[in-house]
């Protein structure tokens, strides 16, 4: 497949930077042998790699969802491309521990809620909307306790969840919102059992990291960049070790729709064009 209009430019955050050279080394060695040459640029921050793409410094970002959704919102000509298989459908989990009398979210009002930051798409906007959608103003209608935040490599400070998931088990809140794809991991690094933890509510399902391209690149060269990204032979040793490190089975189509309830959170929050 030729490439004629120069190599398309790939932008990603560099949170772990070993992981993420040898993770694009092998995308980038892949689509340079099928003829279709890309470079990359890894950049500190979504906020320094958004404002690359669309200034039209790179063409395509690898994407966690709030800098998705936020470029969506910002200019209509990003659009979603791919994701991988294990965001697709993803769900946030309100979780109580087994021997709580807390059945429904009608029981956590007035209770102590273990919340991640306020621009926390998984374990802020998204379930904070959709349990006012479904009656709980956490808000006003419970106590939220103040978690110790970890600074993480790029100086970004975030509640995590194995914190909120502590302190659940500790006896600190009494319930808590995780990201449904971490509550068997840290059951099991608990030694926990499976009744040891319930789950009480959940969201409804929706997209999570993907790559958007930026407003300048033509549709022609981002079904090229996609159609090549599916083509991805997972028995081939180097993509299973780049699949392994990224958490993907395999790449997948996307479109702008996973992320409808994440923009309208964003929108309501005002923090359009703020936090990426």
């Amino acid at each position: 497949m030729s490439n004629s209009e120069g190599p398309l430019v790939l932008g990603a955050t560099a949170a772990d930077p070993k992981r993420a050279v040898l993770i694009w080394n092998a995308i980038r060695k892949y689509f340079v042998e099928a003829g279709f040459p890309v470079e990359y640029a890894l950049f500190s921050t979504y906020d320094a790699m958004s404002s690359a793409l669309l200034a039209g410094h790179i063409d395509i970002a690898w994407n966690a969802p709030m800098a998705h959704a936020q470029l969506l919102e910002q200019n209509s000509d990003c659009r979603t491309l791919a994701m991988r298989d294990t965001d697709e459908d993803v769900t946030s989990l309100l979780i109580v521990r087994g021997d709580s009398d807390i059945e429904t979210i009608e029981d956590l009002r007035g209770r102590r809620l273990a919340l991640g930051v306020e621009t926390s798409s998984e374990l802020w906007l998204l379930p904070v909307r959709q349990l006012v959608e479904d009656g709980l103003d956490v808000r006003n209608e419970c106590s939220l306790i103040e978690l110790e935040p970890t600074q993480y490599s790029d100086l970004q400070h975030w509640v995590d969840d194995q914190t909120i998931f502590d302190a659940v088990i500790n006896y600190s809140a009494d319930g808590g919102i995780i990201f449904e794809p971490w509550l068997r991991p840290l059951m099991r690094r608990h030694g926990l059992e499976g009744d040891d933890v319930r789950t009480v509510w959940q969201t409804r399902g929706y997209a999570h990291c993907a790559f958007t391209s930026g407003p300048a690149l033509s549709e022609s060269r981002s079904d090229q960049f996609v159609d090549l990204l599916l083509a991805m032979n997972p028995d081939d040793p180097d993509i299973a070790e780049m699949m392994r490190m990224e958490h993907l089975t395999k790449w997948v189509r996307a479109t702008d729709d996973g992320w409808s309830d994440l923009r309208k959170a964003i929108v309501e929050a005002d923090l359009v064009g703020k936090i990426y």
